[in-house]
């Protein structure tokens, strides 16, 4: 249904098709044009969106792992865990931004930086959520000499979102517009 917001951007065209010498309708791109900022690479860019998010998930499988208490308490594990969903939408953000064109459609930058960056903050609003479950669990008297060194991994996992969040919120601000119906 996303892609049906964008469907304005889209108008239909009658040309003619030499090989069957006849007429059709096909659709052409009259919407906004986007393309990275001057100093920008997309093989840098992706990998900008990449090591994040294998860190990410490190630190996630790391937590898991190693067993601390917070992972077998439901209000520190069930968030933590939830942030694995978003993280495939970054994934999916990251693959995009490697093979998005230097000219984007507004679905493009949609589907690349724009899923890169929401994506982030799902995994730093579950990691942050799954941190304060964790401070719940630490202040309610559980086994804190174990607990802190997990405390510390959900931590970084959670500003390792966040740093993503904010460089592809810059990006975002910095995408130029190369022009609508007009080029």
């Amino acid at each position: 249904m996303k892609e049906r917001k964008y469907k304005e951007d889209w108008k239909n065209e009658t040309r003619f098709n030499e090989k069957t010498g006849r007429e059709q309708q096909v659709p052409v791109y009259r919407g906004n044009w986007y393309s990275l900022p001057a100093g920008e690479n997309r093989k840098r860019l992706s990998l900008t969106a990449l090591l994040p998010w294998i860190g990410f998930i490190a630190l996630l499988f790391v937590y898991f792992k190693l067993n601390f208490p917070g992972a077998t308490t439901m209000y520190v594990f069930l968030p933590a865990a939830l942030g694995l969903f978003p993280a495939l939408y970054w994934a999916m953000g990251t693959w995009s931004v490697f093979r998005m064109p230097d000219k984007m459609t507004r679905l493009q930058k949609e589907n690349g930086p724009g899923r890169v960056l929401r994506s982030a903050i799902g995994c730093a609003v579950c990691s942050c959520a799954a941190v304060l479950g964790d401070l719940v669990l630490l202040a309610t008297g559980g086994q804190a000499a174990r607990e802190w060194p997990g405390t510390l991994i959900l931590l970084a996992a959670a500003l390792t979102a966040f740093g993503t969040a904010s460089r592809f919120r810059e990006l975002g601000k910095h995408l130029t517009e190369t022009g609508g119906e007009n080029s």
